[in-house]
């Protein structure tokens, strides 16, 4: 069977049956196929051209639409190095007959990490304040320490989950040993189930909320200025799940106005962020972008592989 890996650079430097000079190995999936060809990054010029002999496509985030599955007659199946499936039509892949793949929960821990580093920083200022020590402002300190941003305890605080799947479950339980209330909001338009609270009952009592749902019709700039006055003023939103759940002007123009008092996000609603992203002005304040790592442990990326590999063993046999 005859494979591609549209965009292997998305997993971190890989090697070849070659050339050992990786950090992360791919033969297990490799060694699924009779030929794969890898290759960094695909343009979307490129995508027919790559994948015109494959049964197998696997993307990250290459676009595999209806007008590109049209003109692979031999395609049988797509496989994602990733969970989310937005980037495939799936319903075309349905109608044709292709099989498509994800992995799920490989990230689940390294997300669920980051979302409590994120909490953890906005509670210490520890950010804040190894900048100050950067810039040689405890050197000149007249005392022994220096605690120019406040700082609070995370224990009797109040999370609110958006979202409860995999990743938000892991966070739950890390934020529990922390000491935290855990709330989980239904999101609108959804059914209500046993364990959620409404959204709007929720949000005035969250100290943070967390944002952890699939990007949806529904969910799609959830966050809004209607959703974030809402929240208590002061408060703190992270999110490790899709850039559009946030509309970035109304958080931008929440964060200036102090109605939040902070921002901790691995995603933007383009990738990568244009200079004039809202959230990466110089005078938004309290903001901690981080560029889509979340998921990128050395430990997810080998799970993810594996993931991989097993789906395409299954669909090889």
């Amino acid at each position: 069977m005859r494979a591609v890996f549209l965009d292997a650079d998305t997993l971190g430097q890989w090697q070849d049956s070659e050339h050992h000079k990786a950090k992360v190995d791919l033969s297990p999936l490799v060694e699924c196929f009779d030929e794969c060809k890898l290759y960094g990054l695909t343009s979307p010029k490129q995508r027919l051209e790559r994948c015109q002999d494959a049964e197998v496509i696997i993307t990250n985030k290459v676009v595999i639409d209806r007008e590109l599955m049209d003109q692979l007659p031999n395609l049988k199946a797509i496989q994602l190095a990733a969970t989310g499936m937005n980037n495939i039509d799936l319903e075309a892949a349905k109608e044709k007959g292709i099989q498509c793949f994800n992995v799920a929960d490989y990230s689940s821990f390294a997300v669920a990490q980051l979302t409590l580093q994120f909490i953890l920083n906005f509670a210490t200022r520890a950010n804040d304040h190894f900048n100050l020590t950067r810039q040689g402002a405890w050197q000149e300190s007249r005392m022994f320490t220096l605690t120019d941003f406040p700082t609070m305890e995370v224990a009797d605080k109040t999370l609110v989950l958006i979202g409860y799947g995999n990743i938000a479950q892991k966070v739950e339980e890390l934020a529990k040993a922390f000491g935290m209330r855990v709330i989980i909001a239904n999101i609108p338009g959804r059914p209500m189930r046993d364990n959620q609270v409404p959204l709007n009952n929720a949000l005035p009592q969250a100290n943070f909320v967390s944002i952890h749902c699939p990007l949806t019709k529904e969910t799609k700039e959830l966050v809004n200025k209607d959703f974030i006055d809402l929240m208590k003023t002061g408060s703190f939103i992270i999110n490790t799940a899709r850039g559009p759940i946030i509309n970035e002007q109304h958080l931008a123009d929440a964060l200036k106005s102090g109605k939040l008092g902070g921002a901790g996000l691995d995603v933007l609603s383009v990738e990568p962020p244009s200079t004039d992203n809202p959230l990466l002005q110089d005078d938004v304040p309290n903001t901690y972008i981080t560029p889509h790592i979340a998921w990128a442990s050395h430990e997810a990326k080998i799970r993810l592989i594996e993931g991989m590999a097993e789906n395409m063993r299954g669909l090889v046999e």
